[in-house]
């Protein structure tokens, strides 16, 4: 799933204040979890040089801000880098630096980042948090659960701490430790919808009850955001809530149609078994989004139920045209063949042997 959202591992809320009267631009639309560059560290009484004042922002870390909101992240990293050569104490430069590192796909680098950040401001939490979500990303929890351990015993109002420790722990299998976290991030900021979304993520995952109603309160939460309802909506399939997810995807489509969230909404429904709305929300999404894969995919399997092996085979085709390494690839592989071998067989021909 690619709504445009972090990975349910990096749902952090990071709030800035900037010095100086600098504002940084705002950011492009998206989920409101998103971290923010910033032109100063979040915890106050900080400073470059340790006096306990401020140091003043440079035009290098604020022209790093811009192009990080513009989504030239290459751009921002270079300009960060600068940054940081001209005031090399300062800890929101080094953090900044981090969150360029990372959206250029270079966790080595951000890693560094987070952590000289860190050397010179120990209590940075933004930099905690976007570290311990790193490494839970790259499957290192019991890493994540040394840093961000003693992280909210420091800052315990932290509910972005707590949901990434909560994470952390799922990962290690801990589930008593990893929902007594969980819950509390919720508990601190009962109107984050990511916090319920995550949460409902893991009872999904233990088969442990209360994971709809927590999607309830999600998807009330998030309003017109299409990347948590839709995530919300691909949730309630996973816990096999079909009917609230179908309802979810309706909203998502009246939000932004597209070949995702109709794509999402057809696999609903074939839950309910609605094999005919399925096939209708299939071709729509194929319609409206050729590029999307799964589309594809899925409404080649529809095309086989009916025997329509022609069509099937060419939409099996097309996503292994489009995501020939895809999850999907090995599946449409065997089945294109075997939809191939059927024509051959409808056609009067011996199906070719495997």
């Amino acid at each position: 799933m690619k709504f445009g959202l972090r990975n349910s591992s990096r749902l952090l809320l990071v709030g800035f204040v900037t010095c100086g009267g600098a504002t940084p631009p705002p950011q492009s639309e998206g989920s409101p979890t998103e971290p923010a560059p910033s032109a100063s560290p979040t915890n106050e009484g900080s400073s470059a040089d340790g006096s306990g004042a401020e140091a003043p922002a440079t035009p290098e870390l604020l022209a790093g801000i811009r192009a990080f909101d513009g989504g030239k992240y290459g751009d921002a990293r270079k300009l960060f880098e600068a940054a940081s050569r001209k005031n090399p104490k300062d800890p929101t430069v080094f953090y900044n630096l981090g969150l360029a590192c990372e959206k250029s796909g270079d966790h080595a680098a951000a890693e560094t980042a987070y952590k000289a950040a860190l050397e010179r401001k120990p209590d940075l939490e933004a930099a905690v948090e976007e570290l311990g979500a790193l490494f839970i990303d790259e499957g290192r929890s019991t890493d994540a659960v040394l840093l961000l351990q003693p992280a909210v015993v420091k800052h315990p109002g932290n509910g972005a701490l707590h949901e990434n420790l909560g994470v952390a722990w799922a990962a290690d299998g801990d589930v008593a430790k990893a929902r007594q976290e969980l819950e509390q991030a919720v508990k601190i900021a009962p109107g984050e919808p990511m916090y319920h979304l995550t949460l409902a993520h893991w009872l999904t995952v233990w088969r442990a009850d209360g994971a709809s109603a927590q999607l309830d309160i999600a998807r009330d939460l998030a309003k017109n955001d299409l990347g948590i309802v839709a995530s919300v909506g691909y949730e309630y399939r996973m816990a096999g809530a079909f009917e609230s997810c179908i309802k979810t995807f309706d909203r998502a489509v009246a939000i932004q149609d597209g070949g995702e969230v109709r794509t999402e909404r057809a696999l609903c429904k074939l839950g309910l078994k609605d094999d005919k709305g399925a096939r209708v929300d299939l071709q729509a999404a194929v319609d409206k989004d050729p590029t999307y894969g799964p589309a594809h995919y899925y409404l080649a399997g529809r095309l086989a139920v009916d025997k329509n092996f022609t069509g099937a085979a060419a939409e099996y085709s097309k996503y292994l045209a489009i995501e020939p390494s895809g999850s999907l690839s090995k599946q449409a592989t065997e089945r294109l063949k075997a939809a191939t071998d059927a024509m051959g067989a409808t056609n009067g021909a011996a199906p070719k042997r495997k």
